[in-house]
């Protein structure tokens, strides 16, 4: 489906002429049918010869209005460009062709009105002068349809002429993440509250979960209408009406978007190319107050370019700061005027809706934007990533939508190739680092590993971790899967005096161990199994071993035995046998019942 949107000045006749084509009045407001002046977006619909139905956004004219004129024309795929036969190019047509030629729109016809209160030759003049007015714009060659909305001639060319313009337009695709910026919001008795607005980027279901963002309200789709008849599922490109669940209008408003959870982000910071009017009289500077227009929403707007030095014509990249967050994505057409000068100054296009925040210079800012705008916006998934180097997963579709082939997925987060090798390699250089250090510890608290090799998000961490198979994870340490603790001969002389300090069944505590032989030292011969922690003290395995045998025979020959039998068949005390008979209850060598223990 498709929509048109209207254009060009004041009183040329654009709503007589949409309610000629379609029978319906767009102007909706008591004030405009008052005042005989379109003060807001109207909305009726077409269908062509073909069977195919076309929406129309009819914007107001006059130049008080052009913020209105612009919250309808940021969705619009063609143009009927209306000028009046017996007036001819004015001031408003020329800010509307420049408003045009900024979206970037598609196609368009030129609707030459009231054709039936001027004479052939007039006709001839004005056409001729519209043809050199539209000379390198969006709309360059567009037909102009001579039309009278009072007699009804010329409509029949202009709706043949409509159908050849779409014929060379894309439907709008379906990207899966729908979108529709909000116009209009109302309240309809019994129903609660509607908005209308453009879909694109996806379709919509009666039923669906959606949010009203930036404010992230929840709310259910009810029900849907397109040109005033229900529908379960709404295509990209069409004109709806959502009935919202649950949302009251004051909710909800123009600049509004509806969104399906999880696939948008806001933002109020957007990196972006900027073209000039072609009537443009001063350099577009960082220091004017300017209003931004994308979509239906109109903010505040910051501009700081990224070029040596600011240019009457032509093309800027550009940082723009708003004073609050817009729903934007890669590839949005836009437009800005200046608000104390309340002129178009120029517009553009998105390159990039979330820079990332950390700080870096104009020269590479400008580099990421001139490398975004060489490629189409569907690769600005590529980008994401490159520019962080990985993203959580759960963000892809807000941040990064198409993800680039070479784009490696993790568990939980996805990751550009050469900054994952990198990021490996600082951990494994961190590890090998501690391992030169203490070559006696089996590996690295895993806290410390990611501090000391600059990560802050644990999540992310642990997926690289997790990638690199030359990274071990031991417990809570981590280590290089290459490393072993080898003991040098002194070492090893040190661990064979510790052996034989703790022979028997009435060793030293731990802590008296790693004063005299050290902490690493001690923790290498627990790591390999020669030594075994029991409660605060430190046996030999090899004792525990003797142990464990002389109970098994004497068990075997004689039944279960108290804890004071084992004690005088071990030849150890009291304070040393519980702690060693707790050990082999809990390792599953002997099951204690009552007073007395049995083998298991």
């Amino acid at each position: 489906m498709y929509v048109l949107g209207t254009a060009g000045h004041v009183d040329h006749g654009k709503s007589t002429l949409i309610h000629a084509l379609t029978g319906i009045d767009p102007d909706r407001l008591a004030e405009e049918k008052r005042r005989g002046l379109t003060i807001d977006l109207g909305f009726s619909w077409l269908e062509l010869e073909d069977g195919r139905e076309v929406g129309i956004v009819d914007v107001p004219g006059h130049e008080r209005f052009v913020h209105n004129m612009l919250a309808g024309a940021g969705s619009v795929d063609a143009t009927i460009f209306v000028v009046a036969a017996n007036e001819g190019w004015m001031p408003q047509s020329e800010e509307h062709l420049q408003i045009l030629d900024l979206l970037s729109v598609r196609g368009g016809v030129i609707a030459l009105t009231k054709a039936d209160m001027v004479d052939a030759e007039e006709i001839d003049i004005v056409s001729k002068e519209i043809s050199e007015r539209l000379k390198d714009t969006a709309l360059d060659g567009a037909p102009i349809i001579t039309v009278s909305a009072t007699t009804g001639a010329g409509l029949d060319n202009l709706c043949a002429a409509l159908r050849n313009v779409l014929d060379h337009i894309e439907e709008s695709p379906d990207t899966g993440r729908p979108r529709v910026f909000v116009d209009r919001s109302f309240s309809v008795k019994g129903a609660g509250t509607v908005v209308t607005g453009t879909l694109t980027h996806g379709s919509l279901r009666a039923g669906d979960d959606v949010l009203v963002a930036p404010a992230g309200i929840r709310t259910k789709i009810r029900s849907i209408q397109t040109h005033k008849r229900g529908r379960d599922r709404a295509e990209p490109g069409s004109r709806v009406a959502l009935n919202l669940a649950g949302l009251e209008r004051h909710e909800i408003k123009r600049g509004d978007a509806i969104i399906k959870p999880g696939q948008w982000l806001a933002t109020a910071v957007v990196g972006a190319q900027i073209k000039t009017t072609r009537t443009l009289s001063h350099p577009l500077t960082s220091r004017g107050a300017y209003k931004l227009y994308v979509g239906s929403a109109e903010v505040d707007a910051r501009v700081t370019l990224l070029e040596a030095s600011p240019s009457v014509a032509g093309t800027s990249f550009a940082r723009l700061t708003l004073s609050e967050p817009v729903v934007a994505t890669e590839g949005d057409r836009f437009v800005l005027r200046d608000a104390s000068r309340d002129e178009t100054v120029g517009g553009g296009v998105i390159l990039d809706a979330h820079p990332v925040s950390h700080r870096v210079s104009r020269e590479i800012l400008r580099e990421r934007l001139v490398r975004r705008a060489s490629v189409l916006p569907s690769r600005a998934g590529s980008f994401a990533v490159h520019e962080r180097g990985a993203i959580a997963t759960e963000s892809v579709p807000a941040l990064a939508g198409d993800l680039a082939p070479s784009t490696i997925v993790l568990r939980s987060h996805v990751a550009d190739p050469d900054w994952l090798a990198a990021a490996v390699a600082r951990i494994e250089d961190t590890l090998g680092q501690f391992h030169a250090r203490s070559p006696l510890e089996r590996g690295m608290p895993k806290d410390f590993a990611r501090r000391e090799s600059g990560f802050t998000d644990a999540a992310l961490f642990a997926d690289v971790v997790e990638h690199s198979p030359r990274i071990t994870a031991d417990g809570t340490l981590l280590r290089l899967a290459s490393h072993e603790v080898r003991l040098s001969p002194q070492q090893a002389a040190e661990r064979d005096r510790l052996l034989d300090e703790i022979s028997g069944l009435a060793p030293p505590k731990m802590e008296h161990l790693e004063q005299r032989f050290g902490r690493s030292l001690l923790q290498t011969t627990v790591a390999s199994g020669e030594v075994i922690r029991i409660g605060e003290f430190a046996f030999a395995s090899a004792s525990v071993e003797n142990a464990k045998e002389a109970i098994r025979i004497a068990i075997e020959r004689n039944g279960p035995l108290t804890a004071a039998h084992i004690r005088d068949l071990l030849g150890t005390s009291r304070k040393y046998l519980i702690p060693l008979l707790e050990y082999l209850d809990a390792a599953g060598f002997t099951r204690r019942i009552g007073d007395l223990r049995r083998l298991r």
